[in-house]
């Protein structure tokens, strides 16, 4: 009994989990997945993170594109890291955009510009914009179930 509660408590300080809400990780990871979370670290570019979104009061599983110091653009014609197109437009935002101008930001420290893999339609930086590394979770370990 112990060794029970030793090993819950350990596990709630140091990994958590995460379930995938929605198919804007396919094909990575699919609706109903569940995620073991790893609290300890910084997470970098290429990590998959788990994260809260304050102003949608929701948790997303995106990849981080981009962090500190790097130059994102957002606009009608895609997403742009550093000057390279990375990622395209969400479907259905792309008529909206052209009314807007570019946005163009150098991430500061802390911050993370996430995006999801099926980038069509996901909901991710995109939309919300960055995130402070407050919001993450933590960085995805690998798929349980």
């Amino acid at each position: 009994m112990i060794t029970a509660c030793l090993i819950a408590a350990v596990f709630h300080v140091f990994f958590d989990i995460a379930y995938v809400s929605g198919n804007s990780m396919e094909p990575v990871f699919y609706e109903g997945d569940i995620l073991l979370l790893r609290k300890w670290g910084t997470p970098k570019k290429g990590d998959m993170v788990a994260a809260y979104i304050e102003e949608l009061d929701y948790d997303v599983v995106k990849r981080i594109l981009a962090s500190e110091g790097d130059r994102v653009t957002a606009a009608y014609e895609g997403v742009f890291l550093n000057g390279k197109k990375v990622a395209e437009s969400v479907k259905g935002i792309q008529e909206e955009r052209k009314k807007q101008e570019r946005q163009e930001f150098i991430l500061p420290p802390d911050q993370y510009f996430l995006i999801g893999e099926n980038q069509e339609v996901s909901l991710d930086s995109r939309i919300f914009g960055c995130i402070g590394k407050s919001a993450v979770r933590g960085t995805v370990v690998c798929k349980l179930f």
